[in-house]
Parts: structure tokens; C-alpha cells; sequence
């Protein structure tokens, strides 16, 4: 008989073996956040243990606030999620999924992951939100900003310059929409997925900074204090970098960077963030259409509907947003999968309910869920 249940700290090097044996890749390496050696988040797994104490499968919820606009969203990142090659097939990621969830419901707001889409739909999961990819050549650099002056532009490793975390940390926490990130943190959190941090420097006072990938030609987070010197730290980034080609991540609402990107770069691509499984909707259209209020604009006028049995009315007009946990009596009635269609993707059979245009899909803040 096999056990679903959380794990115990003993089994904290056996629940990383087996997401190394079945990824093939090293955890401690790969996310520190949650696996970094001697850090124990075993009560953040749920695995299943079978009668000789094997563990045969396991999934992982990391709790994190996600702060828009002064409101904050409890949120899990889901990853790790892991089945013996001699379990597959019996079952015990289902009831992983499933305990985590109904564990997770009325404590969290949304729960996000990556992950092969029809896999995950089958747990309420809908593949959703925007990012941007932008990609910048040499030759868009020389010609593009050709009179931007990068002179006094320098980088260095982010946390080997004074004050790096201090300066990171402010930045973060200056943003519209941000993941609650402790200082402490930060070195683990920027070195997930093999990546490196890299201050920004103007004659050597500390301005930004960049998050990119070991090969140096993707940019997964930008951070300067002045619009202004974007085209700046990028020309010179691209040169520090050597490579031929960078690409930029942004999300929707980063309007001065979209600007300066979208100006030069020689093609952009718009693509799905991650998966939602949303658990409270009035938390989350409160929180993201103000977000869209406050960034890209969005139409007045008023949406009620009952979500996944949720009745929620949300208004726009002059003076922001509102939403109440009523619907009117002609509310729409829409189930989980059509909810979250509607509020994340272009492709909803319900973009005809009448709803203020300019009102969807909402602009999920992508990059701040940290991967871990």
C-alpha cells in the first residue's frame, strides 16, 4: 500500500535523488532556493512512500506573496514533479496533485507551474498570461542607437559589489507588481536555472542590474533606476557579452522598456507565461486589472459572472477598480476551464460575453513568479 503524505526532513536527500534520477539534472544546482545544501523544505513536498519507505513520486508547492499594486496574492509555485520510472503509470501523481490542491484551497489565491500543457489541464490548470521576447542583433545596436552613448557602462557579479542585495531588493520591491523576495535570498534566487547576476555600473556607481543566462545572450530580468538608461545598459551589455545576438524577456505592462526594445529590436514574439490554477477570482481580478488600470489602460464599464462557482462583479470607471463577491442575476455562469480562458487567453469561446473590450486576458506578471 502506498502513503500520500508530506516528508519528513530525514528523507530530504532522498526526495532530491529521485527529481535528479528522474530530470537528469543536479536540484541543488539547478533551483538553490529550495534545494541548496543543508536547506530543508521537506514540508513543502508531498510524496509517496511505498510498504519498504521507498519514495516513488513526489510534487512541491513554494509558497510566495505576489504584491500588484498593493495587493497580495498567496501564491504556489508547483514544480518537481516527480515519479519513479518503476511507478509511472500507477497513479500516484494524481493523488499528489489532488491532495495539494484541495490542501491549498481557501489558504491560496492562485497556484502557477511550467509544464507540458494537456498534462496539467487535466488538474484545473490553464496555459495563459503574456510575456514578450524581444531580439536584438549587432547590427540593430550599430544602427539603432548608434547616437546612444554607453561611455562609463560597466558590469560587474551583482553580489560582489557593496551594497548589491541592499540595491536589488529596493528595486524589486519599487515595482508595480513584484514576488516578495527576502534579501537573504537574492544570491540563490538569481543563480537558479545556471543564471548570473551582473550590476550595472556609471562610472562605477551602481544603477541596475541583469539576470542572464550562463551563454550570456538571454536577459531573464532588467533592472535600472532611469528609464533612460535602458538603451544604455543594453548596447553595452551587448558588447560586454560578445555574443551576436541577445534576446529580452519583458512583461506587457513594463511600458518603458517595451518602448526601448520595441524601437530597435529586429523581431519580438508574444508567448504564454506559465500555467494558472486559479483558487480565489475576486483576489485576482482585483489585483491584475488594477494592475492593467494603473499600466496599459483598460475600458470602463462593469463584468459580472459566477466563476467556478465564485460570483464576482468587477467595475472600472475614473476612479479605479472594484470588485465584489456578487454577480448580478443575468451574470454568466462559467465553469473552471472557461473562467480561466477567459481572464488568460486569446482563444476563450466566451470573448463574446459582454465584457468592456480591453478588459482581457489579463497581463499575468510572468517573470516575478520565481522559478526557484
Amino acid at each position: 500500500m502506498v502513503n500520500y503524505r508530506t516528508a519528513a526532513p530525514h528523507e530530504r536527500e532522498a526526495y532530491i535523488d529521485l527529481a535528479n534520477y528522474a530530470f537528469r539534472l543536479d536540484f541543488e544546482t539547478l533551483m538553490p532556493k529550495a534545494y541548496d545544501k543543508g536547506l530543508d523544505t521537506s514540508a513543502l513536498h508531498k510524496v509517496a512512500v511505498d510498504e519498504a519507505g521507498r519514495l516513488r513520486a513526489q510534487v512541491a508547492v513554494f509558497p510566495e506573496f505576489v504584491t500588484i499594486c498593493d495587493h497580495t496574492l498567496r501564491t504556489g509555485y508547483l514544480g518537481t514533479v516527480s515519479v519513479h520510472p518503476r511507478a509511472r503509470g500507477e497513479g500516484h501523481m494524481k493523488a499528489l496533485m489532488n491532495l495539494w490542491l484541495e490542501e491549498l484551497r481557501g489558504t491560496c489565491d492562485m497556484v502557477v507551474l511550467y509544464g507540458q500543457r494537456q498534462r496539467y489541464e487535466y488538474f484545473g490548470f490553464t496555459l495563459g498570461g503574456v510575456k514578450f521576447k524581444y531580439s536584438i542583433g549587432e547590427a540593430n545596436v550599430r544602427h539603432g542607437w548608434r547616437e546612444v552613448d554607453a561611455a562609463g557602462i560597466t558590469f560587474s557579479p551583482l553580489f560582489k559589489i557593496e551594497g548589491g542585495a541592499e540595491f536589488a531588493y529596493s528595486m524589486n520591491t519599487s515595482r508595480l507588481a513584484y514576488v516578495e523576495r527576502e534579501m537573504e535570498q537574492l544570491p540563490l534566487i538569481f543563480s537558479s536555472l545556471h543564471q548570473n547576476a551582473l550590476g550595472v555600473l556609471d562610472q562605477d556607481k551602481l544603477i541596475g542590474y541583469l539576470v542572464v543566462n550562463e551563454a550570456g545572450d538571454e536577459v531573464s530580468e532588467f533592472a535600472v533606476e532611469q528609464p533612460g538608461d535602458i538603451a544604455r545598459t543594453l548596447k553595452a551589455y551587448r558588447e560586454y557579452s560578445g555574443v551576436e545576438r541577445i534576446t529580452a524577456d519583458t512583461p506587457e505592462y513594463d511600458l518603458p522598456l517595451n518602448t526601448v526594445l520595441g524601437s530597435i529590436a529586429e523581431d519580438f514574439v508574444i508567448e504564454n507565461s506559465d500555467m494558472y490554477h486559479i483558487l480565489d477570482f475576486a483576489n485576482v481580478l482585483k489585483a491584475y486589472l488594477t494592475l492593467k488600470f494603473k499600466t496599459t489602460g483598460i475600458a470602463w464599464g462593469e463584468f459580472s459572472a459566477v466563476m467556478d462557482g465564485q460570483p464576482v462583479t468587477a467595475r472600472v470607471d475614473a476612479e479605479g477598480v472594484t470588485v465584489e463577491r456578487s454577480a448580478r442575476p443575468d451574470a454568466v455562469i462559467l465553469d473552471r476551464p472557461d473562467a480561466q480562458a477567459l481572464l488568460l487567453t486569446q482563444h476563450s469561446r466566451y470573448m463574446a460575453v459582454p465584457a468592456p473590450a480591453g478588459w482581457f486576458p489579463l497581463p499575468l506578471f510572468w517573470y516575478k513568479i520565481d522559478k526557484y
